[in-house]
């Protein structure tokens, strides 16, 4: 079922995929479709995603049916009514209980409402200290205009406290509102201001950090080009690639991202498909095979049919199912949640002990407001947090969110890709074999004066490790390249081949036994030329991905911080994976996985009852970094795919960061305890000369300010302490 608006790409029972171009990169769109969607009686939750201009709708069967869904959403994109105009989704504005809300995350902005309601309340508590210092009277009775203006910016929390009630759901707002309507009934109005200075300036706080995050991922990726040329009459027409169809014919130049699904109909080209399959080696596609969308032609130029465009390529499809890992991962009780749920268990008995033991309201009030203070679940955990994201955040790591520092310290198992990760992206001569005699430097050189004029990634090795010896190259006279097979040149009389086997037998070049040392080559995971002068086999050339120089010592810092388990699951052939384990000493690997294997990987070894770390670099790896407990991309070489599945993002390409990063969480997990003992403890003083009658409420309120500079004290040590953990030496 569609409407001229909205598409319906997937449905099951319970759960619709609507797809509307009205909502690409329209957060009032998005922010309208969310509010009245989520409104609905039977909807259970309403996804959207404005880079792919989709939204997903999870409803209950037994209510509701998806064709009453797509009406609704019709209607509110064809009229833009619903909700008004200009108003903010709920998150922005009214009090967010801290979790990273869905209208957050596309596209409303959550700071500037509670810098709002933090200006508000300060300018007020401002006024009245300077009219304390000029020796003014302020009263703080409910009807004063101190009341009445706190009565009024508790409404919010009074509302959010009201909903939570309705749900008989007793958490910190509903203390905090029951704390401040207590306060201005009472006459203590500067006191209700204390308490909302402090919960808005913590609600400022972690609007501020989540939207950073945001804005710095969505700077980090990268969007493929909205434009492509299709064959016309002959004619090469330039296209949008959302107006793409079945049948075009994409016409597909060197250095252009592949945007469909197709066959190759004419031309030929090599491509880079480690996006997608993770193999380091450059493809050759000819008439006849097939490519998909999100690989990259590194030479030459083909004319592609379009079989998959859009949402169906290939592509789309892995974006899917990432999306629904991230829908359908079960959420984990994060640091102040933890911290909340004490706070207002102890404090409800604190105050209701106090009122029957005591028999004194003046003493039980005192001993609420110094409970209400929320120190101990915002700023204990918040502070530390957003200390130890912003320090991360300097040295380009980013993350993603409270839960997941909290969760990286933590993992036992760590699953890595291979390629672009362990290792890097570029090839690198490891082993020239000479065959019949002649020296290494005599073929080094032979090779680079062939290799001169080629772009390919192994011609640049090879003048690469030329360069490093000082060896340059001799001229040539002709120079011949072979799309996929390698090069001829003629020099110095003589006609030198450098190339793969079926360039040897193009030019009846007997390969004999070198065959057999090729073949014990790439059972070590390398990639295997040959070189040959006059019809000859002079010796092979071996070239591999570089393992990263911090690869061995940050697998030694995991291990150390509590890592128990490393494993290598790759896409690459399974002697690349092979070689490449024994040199890490990585006892377990698994070779040739498509993204949905290395996913159920993964997926196992959860069901195991392992906490599994993953790391990878490319779309290949999306679905698996969102299947594990905590996913961590290698942000500037990784695809923007995985960047976004994710919880972690190294921006920088390097692995430092990870053991940077887990050593952060552990370090951040022990701030948080000392700052919770921190509020706790003055709590519990608090508590104590508030019920001996010593304590008056106006006291109490003071008492938030002095413990919660403490707590920012010891927060700050994050921001001063964050130096690398000390990594032990390779090994030799």
């Amino acid at each position: 079922m569609t409407s001229p608006t909205i598409l319906i790409r997937h449905s099951i029972p319970g759960r619709v995929r609507l797809q509307a171009r009205a909502l690409r990169r329209d957060a009032a769109a998005a922010g309208r479709l969310e509010l009245a969607l989520g409104g609905m009686d039977g909807v259970l939750a309403v996804r959207c995603n404005m880079a792919c201009g989709s939204m997903v709708v999870r409803f209950d069967e037994d209510r509701l049916d998806r064709s009453a869904v797509l009406r609704r959403a019709e209607d509110i994109l064809s009229d833009g009514r619903h909700p008004r105009p200009g108003r903010l989704p709920a998150c922005a504005s009214e009090l967010c209980s801290g979790r990273a809300c869905e209208a957050t995350r596309m596209g409303c902005d959550p700071v500037r409402p509670a810098t709002r309601r933090f200006a508000l309340v300060s300018a007020v508590m401002g006024v009245v200290g300077l009219r304390k210092l000029l020796g003014l009277a302020v009263s703080g009775a409910a009807l004063s205009p101190l009341g009445l203006a706190a009565a009024l910016v508790s409404v919010p929390l009074f509302r959010q406290a009201a909903r939570q009630a309705r749900q008989k759901r007793f958490t910190l707002e509903s203390f905090l509102g029951a704390g401040c309507m207590a306060a201005v009934v009472t006459g203590e109005a500067l006191t209700a201001f204390e308490i909302l200075w402090i919960h808005s300036g913590a609600e400022l706080l972690k609007a501020w950090i989540t939207e950073r995050s945001r804005r710095s991922i969505a700077g980090i990726l990268r969007l493929s080009g909205h434009h492509t040329f299709i064959l016309v009459d002959g004619v090469e027409v330039e296209a949008e690639v959302d107006s793409l169809r079945p049948g075009d014919v994409v016409v597909l130049h060197t250095g252009e991202k592949v945007c469909v699904d197709g066959e190759v109909e004419s031309g030929e080209a090599l491509l880079d498909e480690s996006p997608i399959t993770g193999r380091a080696d450059h493809v050759l596609r000819k008439p006849g095979d097939r490519v998909l969308a999100g690989t990259f032609v590194r030479q030459g130029v083909i004319r592609v049919r379009a079989r998959d465009v859009g949402d169906g390529t290939y592509l789309a499809r892995i974006l899917r199912q990432v999306e629904d890992s991230l829908e359908n991962r079960a959420p984990i009780e994060g640091v102040a949640d933890r911290l909340a749920s004490r706070l207002v268990r102890l404090g409800f008995l604190a105050t209701g002990a106090t009122w029957i033991f005591t028999g004194s309201a003046w003493r039980a009030f005192s001993v609420m407001l110094v409970m209400a203070c929320p120190c101990a679940t915002v700023l204990a955990a918040s502070t530390a947090i957003s200390a130890a994201i912003a320090s991360a955040a300097r040295r380009n790591i980013l993350i993603k969110g409270g839960r997941h520092l909290e969760e990286i310290g933590r993992m036992d198992t760590a699953c890595f890709d291979k390629t672009g990760t362990l290792t890097g992206m570029e090839p690198v001569l490891t082993r020239i074999l000479p065959l019949d005699g002649t020296e290494e430097e005599a073929l080094l050189r032979m090779a680079v004066s062939v290799e001169a004029h080629n772009h390919h990634p192994l011609a640049q090795a090879v003048k690469a490790e030329a360069a490093r010896r000082g060896i340059a190259a001799t001229p040539h006279s002709v120079c011949d390249y072979t799309l996929g097979m390698g090069m001829r040149a003629e020099v110095g009389g003589s006609v030198i081949l450098v190339g793969n086997g079926r360039l040897m037998e193009r030019h009846d070049v007997p390969l004999a036994d070198a065959r057999s040392r090729a073949r014990e080559l790439r059972r070590d995971g390398h990639t295997v030329l040959y070189m040959a002068r006059d019809a000859e086999v002079l010796g092979l050339l071996a070239f591999d991905n570089r393992i990263r120089p911090e690869s061995a010592r940050v697998l030694a810092a995991l291990r150390r911080n509590g890592v128990k388990r490393v494993v290598l699951i790759t896409g690459d052939e399974a002697g690349a994976a092979r070689g490449l384990a024994r040199k890490l000493d990585i006892p377990e690997h698994h070779a040739a996985l498509l993204p949905e294997d290395k996913a159920a990987l993964v997926r196992d070894l959860r069901d195991q009852g392992a906490r599994v770390l993953m790391v990878g670099d490319g779309i290949n790896d999306a679905l698996a970094l969102a299947e594990a407990d905590v996913g961590v991309a290698m942000g500037v070489g990784g695809s923007e795919a995985a960047v976004e599945a994710a919880d972690i993002a190294l921006v920088d390409d390097g692995l430092d960061g990870l053991a940077y990063v887990q050593d952060l969480s552990k370090k951040t997990l022990r701030v948080v305890r000392q700052n919770f003992w921190i509020a706790t403890g003055s709590n519990l003083a608090g508590v104590a000369l508030g019920a001996a009658g010593l304590l008056s409420p106006v006291a109490a309120g003071l008492l938030h300010i002095v413990h919660s500079l403490g707590v920012l004290a010891n927060s700050s040590r994050l921001l001063r302490a964050q130096s690398l953990p000390p990594m032990i030496e390779e090994k030799p």
